[in-house]
């Protein structure tokens, strides 16, 4: 009698437990492992707050705060690239001060982005090692064949290990200085996705995450969708590069599903991933992306050693970066949406800066030199710094109008994309063409119908002279066709910048600036 009530009362117990179990796992309770993520910031390490007071960027000092504030046990906190470079506090001291952050707040795992080379490979090496900085690059080796960087690295928890492995993405070695990457080879990210997967699996890795500088723009070569769905045993990838913000799923062709996700870009937002482990096996995975000024950020207070930390290393540049260093008569145009779509009034006035020094009858710089706008008024060394931040030298070289014109049919069909060209001495007419993605998608592009130079068409066959960057020359941004000519260097685009401002009058740099010449 008494076994004929006991079993049922145990078989009825055991599954209101499980019941309970799984309630708990679907409404709220603590996950098995929560990811924190972001990706390039580009130097925004501080908070910053709108003319009303909301919250729109992030800063590391309460970056910190959120993530130690998380009760779950089990947290990873990764960043997908482009850390170390972009505003004054990241250029000035050639990414150290971002590095002794970065230290700070202990990611456990950063992608190798394009701009965290721009002060060449081996500071890079350097960051890394003096703050024990995790960057990770499975796809990049050095000229013995042997890895630039560690490739992965392999958490492991009381009942589950996390592989974390790092991609960057091919177009490095255009969109840094090729000088900066001299001596590296950059393999395809898919194959070597595929082979750390297999590593990472043998060394009993059950959960596996990809933090990769690949972006998801159809003018990413390859986009981190194309790696999603070739790459089987991919659990997450945590994207940068394009400043694309999304969560998305993506089934692959043999059912299972990875979680693609990015934050956006300036530390605007901030990704947070919760996954489970299902009873029937695998793992249940959600993503979000949580912006700055929402209560779960802005209301957490900043950690207070940190945001000490970070006071007295901002001290250091303060006075430095404050010092005026030229005045403008107007707002420049340097915002990202525009110098990488259409001419802007700033890239045309840095154009004829370029002319104006060089004598030359053309000039053409790539939009991705410019981060910034200038606002009307004085300008500060922090601030020119940030709009400015690569310190190019300009070249003199004398080119036909054959490679004028291939490259403003390289520049002008990669609208988005750093390699969209700024120019002056030139009016260019343009009309859309079908092209392909490299996905085989059709999109129409903006091709170049007819040039003018000094009001006469281009000639193929005739030479002239044309003021650059060295980035460019060098092949930065898939200008391969400058390389071959002799140049003469002059002084930093910066400098020269300044000279015109300060040489030109008012009337002529509004003439420049109101000028139209592309259609």
């Amino acid at each position: 009698m008494q076994k004929t009530i006991f079993w049922p009362l145990i078989f009825t117990v055991l599954f209101f437990a499980l019941a309970i179990f799984n309630h708990a796992q679907a409404y709220g309770a603590t996950p098995d492992l929560v990811i924190y993520h972001t990706n390039d910031v580009h130097g925004y390490a501080f908070e910053e707050r709108d003319s009303e007071g909301k919250l729109v960027r992030i800063g590391y000092d309460r970056l910190k705060a959120v993530v130690d504030a998380d009760p779950t046990p089990r947290k990873l906190l990764l960043d997908a690239g482009d850390v170390l470079h972009g505003q004054a506090f990241a250029t000035a001291r050639l990414g150290e001060l971002m590095g002794e952050v970065l230290s700070l707040v202990r990611y456990d795992a950063i992608a190798a982005g394009n701009h965290d080379f721009d002060y060449g490979y081996k500071r890079l090496l350097e960051i890394s090692e003096k703050y024990r900085l995790n960057f990770l690059a499975a796809n990049i080796v050095n000229e013995n064949n042997e890895q630039f960087l560690p490739p992965y690295v392999v958490r492991a928890f009381t009942d589950f290990n996390v592989g974390i492995f790092g991609l960057s993405t091919p177009e490095t070695k255009t969109s840094t200085d090729p000088r900066n990457i001299e001596g590296l080879d950059i393999k395809d990210p898919v194959e070597k996705a595929k082979a750390t997967v297999e590593l990472l699996k043998a060394e009993g890795a059950d959960l596996i995450i990809a933090v990769m500088h690949m972006g998801s723009m159809p003018y990413c070569k390859p986009m981190s969708q194309t790696i999603a769905e070739q790459v089987p045993g991919i659990d997450i990838i945590i994207d940068g590069h394009s400043h694309s913000k999304t969560t998305i799923p993506i089934e692959r062709s043999d059912g299972s599903t990875v979680t693609v996700a990015s934050t956006g870009s300036y530390f605007e937002n901030l990704g947070k991933i919760t996954v489970d482990r299902k009873i029937s096996g695998g793992f249940s995975i959600a993503a979000s992306i949580i912006e700055a000024s929402s209560p779960e950020i802005a209301q957490t207070v900043p950690d207070p050693a940190m945001r000490e930390a970070m006071r007295i290393l901002k001290a250091e540049l303060d006075k430095e970066m404050a010092q005026v260093v030229m005045k403008v008569p107007f707002d420049l145009d340097g915002s990202r949406s525009n110098v990488r779509r259409t001419s802007t009034n700033l890239g045309r006035l840095v154009c004829a800066s370029l002319a104006y020094a060089t004598g030359a009858d053309v000039a053409l710089m790539n939009g991705g030199a410019f981060r910034d706008s200038i606002p009307k008024g004085d300008v500060t060394k922090g601030h020119f710094l940030t709009t400015f931040p690569y310190g190019n030298y300009v070249y003199l070289i004398e080119v036909t109008g054959e490679d004028i014109m291939a490259a403003l049919t390289h520049g002008l069909g990669l609208p988005g994309g750093g390699a969209f060209p700024q120019f002056w001495g030139m009016e260019v007419e343009t009309e859309k063409r079908e092209s392909a993605l490299p996905n085989g998608t059709k999109t129409e592009i903006m091709f170049p119908k007819s040039v003018k130079v000094g009001g006469k068409p281009l000639d193929p066959k005739l030479k002239y002279s044309l003021a650059i960057n060295d980035f460019i020359y060098s092949g930065g941004d898939g200008y391969v066709m400058f390389g071959k000519y002799p140049y003469r260097e002059f002084a930093t685009m910066e400098e020269v910048f300044r000279t015109y401002m300060e040489d030109q009058n008012v009337a002529t740099l509004q003439e420049v600036s109101d000028a139209s010449v592309l259609r």
